[in-house]
């Protein structure tokens, strides 16, 4: 997924509870591509101070994605071909 794509996904990102949630429609192709946008999503996470916390991701698409590897924890969205990044908003974004 290019860079500019992936800046279009973050814009996107609303609030949900305590959280920021980006919500991808149709998971990566392939775990390349899911890599490259967890990175990104990470990268801008500390960049806006807004960590990257949670992964929804369907482990049956890509079964050798390990959350140790990433320090994020990864959960089991299903067979719905969708990916959720949940991030931590800054404290002064909820006061």
């Amino acid at each position: 997924m290019p860079g500019s794509s992936a800046e279009q996904f973050f814009d996107k990102s609303f609030p949900l509870a305590n959280n920021l949630i980006m919500k991808v429609s149709s998971a990566p192709e392939n775990e390349a591509q899911l890599f490259r946008l967890i990175e990104t999503a990470m990268l801008r996470g500390f960049d806006t101070q807004a960590p990257l916390k949670q992964i929804h991701l369907p482990l049956e698409r890509f079964p050798s994605v390990d959350s140790k590897f990433w320090h994020v924890p990864i959960e089991d969205c299903g067979p719905a071909p969708v990916l959720r990044l949940f991030f931590e908003p800054a404290a002064e974004a909820h006061p």
